[in-house]
């Protein structure tokens, strides 16, 4: 038997003694799957913030097995596992119900035993349970509060494989006694958490941006890849129409100098370009469309000037037609790809610069820099899509960024923008640099910043209401923590056989076809009510 060969794949290598009967295996998902059933499916368990998968066991047996765990585990395990905290998750008949046991260790060695009931729906009944269990943990100095806010929310579909999400987590503490469902006040830390996915046009101020960047990005994987085939936009143009347009802008194009290129902002003859050949259906027909304009630069008939600054091929023919230099170049399928992408990255640069600065009030000079010096990085690196394109991708991300924490602020405390924007700007073209250099692709734009509520336009989320809205408090006793309680609220909790025991007792709320709005208590009854006590038990 070669033992290189059993060494790589001894899991799925079967193993024979030397003329003996013994044969064996080693099993494996792989073979578990390929070997099973069709119509049996291996299920593992999935874990997410939304839904956490657990299997719970009686209550009964999760006393017994969090017993052991506090005095057997050293026993029974290495001291690297030993000092893991471990929940169990459980189900019992009787009320309050406990869905979590917890046993662990902390940092000094106190070993930590915890419990969390669940108290059902957020109304009076609830109310008088949380006080009974606070009570009963000994008065405590301070509650730390907590609310979490959803803005936009983590929903996939068909067309939004990868979403982002906004969450606003808003943390305070107060000396007053425990209020459920408590306003934060004006010196509660906001941490603005935001995540953009990959291709979740929600986050754009401009959509056809959006649109157009993504399509560039695929013009220059077809290019690095030319076996895959670009995919274009389903537009109601008809090609005739298009024929039509060039036609036009042609005409346009002969009248006068200068034409469309007038400053920086000024749409160049390029881009009128790009605006046209990107609304067809193939490449086929933008082969067509390129032809009959360099036609008609053929014949001198293109008047218009192009910005120094605009480095594609299709402007380096433009100003070449003015000095008889110009050759009819051969339009093959990369090649009318590559001129796609080119036209496509200039106007897209010009485009997202005039925005982000018209905008955001963001210096368009500095953003230009910024851009050019991540188009240098990128290009030094072997195996990166065209670095002229990519370099598009962190700044139009940044600036889907800060339009989102634009939204939030005061008008008054809109002078903080510029250093935020830089700090965007930074960790996402440095991220894009440094993962380009270990040959991966940067797809993840998240950026999280706390800001105190003073600063912020309350109206532009807490209209909302809280997912999750939490308070801690502790007892100590001397220098040492005895007990530590904390009381959740959830709209949607995660655990499945919770949410079936709270449903079976919450009030259905009737539909009402004058579409009365809900009161206060029937949406507070939307809640579920949960208690986690913590006690720690003294060294012996």
């Amino acid at each position: 038997m070669d033992m290189e060969t059993a060494e790589g794949d001894k899991e799925n290598t079967v193993s024979e003694t030397g003329g003996g009967p013994l044969v064996t295996s080693f099993l494996t998902l792989d073979k578990l799957e390929k070997d099973g059933v069709n119509d049996v499916e291996i299920v593992g368990l999935d874990c997410e913030i939304q839904f956490f998968d657990a299997n719970p066991i009686p209550f009964e047996d999760g006393i017994s097995l969090q017993r052991f765990l506090r005095l057997e585990s050293s026993k029974n395990f290495s001291a690297a596992v030993d000092k893991l905290p471990i929940w169990i998750s459980t189900i019992g008949h009787h009320f309050p119900s406990v869905c979590w046991l917890a046993a662990g260790r902390t940092n000094k060695n106190v070993q930590v035993s915890g419990a969390t009931r669940i108290l059902g729906y957020f109304n009076e009944n609830s109310q008088k349970l949380v006080k009974q269990l606070n009570e009963a943990c000994g008065a405590a100095q301070v509650n730390r509060y907590r609310a979490v806010y959803d803005v936009i929310r983590k929903i996939a579909t068909p067309t939004r494989e990868a979403p982002g999400e906004v969450i606003i987590d808003m943390r305070w503490n107060t000396k007053s006694s425990l209020v459920l469902l408590e306003q934060p006040d004006n010196a509660a830390d906001c941490t603005i958490k935001i995540d953009l996915g990959w291709g979740d046009n929600r986050f754009f101020i401009d959509e056809t941006i959006f649109e157009q960047l993504f399509f560039v990005l695929n013009l220059a994987d077809v290019l690095a890849n030319p076996e895959k085939e670009v995919v274009f936009r389903s537009e109601s143009d008809k090609f005739d129409d298009l024929v039509q347009e060039m036609k036009q802008l042609v005409e346009a194009c002969s009248h006068e100098d200068n034409v469309f290129a007038s400053n920086e902002k000024s749409e160049q003859v390029t881009d009128k370009v790009w605006n046209i050949v990107r609304k067809c259906s193939d490449v086929k027909q933008a082969t067509m469309l390129f032809k009959n304009f360099l036609q008609a630069l053929t014949y001198g008939k293109i008047k218009s000037h192009v910005q120094e600054g605009n480095k594609s091929h299709l402007a380096s023919l433009i100003r070449a037609s003015k000095t008889c230099d110009f050759r009819m170049p051969i339009l093959e399928r990369l090649s009318t790809i590559e001129m796609m992408m080119e036209i496509g990255v200039e106007s897209l640069r010009g485009r997202i610069i005039n925005k982000f600065s018209d905008t955001l009030q963001f210096p368009s000079d500095e953003l230009t820099f910024i851009l050019k010096t991540c188009e240098n990085d990128l290009s030094t690196l072997e195996g990166t899509l065209h670095s002229s394109v990519v370099s598009l991708l962190p700044i139009t991300m940044a600036m889907a960024t800060i339009h989102q924490i634009f939204g939030f602020l005061n008008v008054k405390d809109l002078v903080v923008l510029p250093d935020l924007a830089r700090r965007v700007l930074t960790k996402y073209t440095t991220g894009m640099v440094e993962k380009a250099k270990r040959g991966e692709t940067e797809t993840d734009y998240v950026f999280e910043t706390t800001l105190p509520l003073l600063r912020m336009n309350k109206e532009a989320f807490m209209h909302k209401r809280p997912r999750i809205w939490t308070c801690e408090n502790t007892n100590t006793v001397g220098a040492n923590v005895q007990t530590r309680a904390m009381t959740t609220l959830e709209l949607e909790p995660s655990l499945e056989h919770v949410c079936r025991l709270v449903n079976a007792s919450r009030p259905v709320r009737p539909i009402d076809e004058d579409n009365r709005k809900p009161t206060e208590e029937e949406r507070n009854a939307d809640y579920t009510v949960s208690h986690t006590i913590f006690s720690y038990l003294p060294k012996l």
